[in-house]
């Protein structure tokens, strides 16, 4: 276990790793428990499908929530599956951390909605136009239902970069800071960064130079190509 970045982790959070059986810390993930837990920056996160972005996300932030109760966590995903998978993912993360894991979006009921609005706290998992219908039904109640909001990770990053979505995505940031009074950090998960700068500019556009960047370097990744070939008489 890579004890410097683990020990920094909450008492519960230590012992759901541990239950988890988790052998030691990707490098990834103790990089970005370092950053997340000792500094107040923005942060970038890259690596491959199945490379551990996630939990390097959430085990310093689930940390944080296990020690600020009131306190939010807002997940954003272009798409529903995905949120379905990590609902399940962070789940089991928080089984023994008594922090409520709720979804937002078309397919999720008015109960479980309601659930969150009247206690919100925890880790909210929503889409953009989730997140946009909140500024329509209640407006008024913004500050109540994510005035406590400390943490916003932004899925599939790349999506978002350099399109009109990431333009509507960084305007409902804005807006949410400005009409619940809050001021996030930021991270963003990719698997791929074609050009990390216009990424950077998507969290924090006024200073894009001080949001930290983590990518995994893994020399041993293979690269599988396909050729196809036909013949001709």
């Amino acid at each position: 276990m890579a004890e410097s970045a683990f020990s920094l982790l909450s008492e519960g959070m230590q012992q759901a790793v541990w239950r988890l059986g988790w052998k030691a810390l990707r490098p990834i993930q103790s990089d970005a428990i370092r950053t997340i837990l000792t500094s107040p920056d923005h942060l970038i996160i890259s690596a491959p499908t199945a490379g551990g972005k996630t939990e390097a996300a959430f085990l310093p932030i689930l940390s944080q929530l296990d020690q600020n109760r009131d306190w939010i966590a807002i997940y954003v995903s272009p798409l529903k599956a995905l949120i379905n998978d990590q609902w399940g993912r962070l789940d089991r993360l928080c089984q023994d951390l008594d922090i409520p894991i709720r979804r937002w979006h078309g397919d999720i009921s008015a109960t479980e909605k309601k659930a969150f609005r009247e206690n919100p706290k925890g880790v909210l998992l929503i889409t953009p136009e989730s997140l946009e219908s909140n500024f329509v039904n209640y407006g008024r109640a913004l500050p109540k239902i994510y005035g406590k909001t400390a943490f916003i990770v932004i899925d599939e990053l790349h999506v978002f970069v350099d399109g009109v979505r990431g333009m509507h995505l960084r305007s409902l940031i804005a807006r949410l800071c400005a009409a619940a009074g809050c001021q996030p950090r930021l991270v963003g998960l990719s698997a791929t960064l074609g050009e990390p700068t216009l990424a950077k500019q998507l969290l924090q556009p006024d200073a894009p130079d001080k949001v930290r960047l983590i990518v995994e370097a893994s020399a041993s990744r293979q690269i599988m190509l396909g050729l196809r070939a036909h013949l001709e008489r």
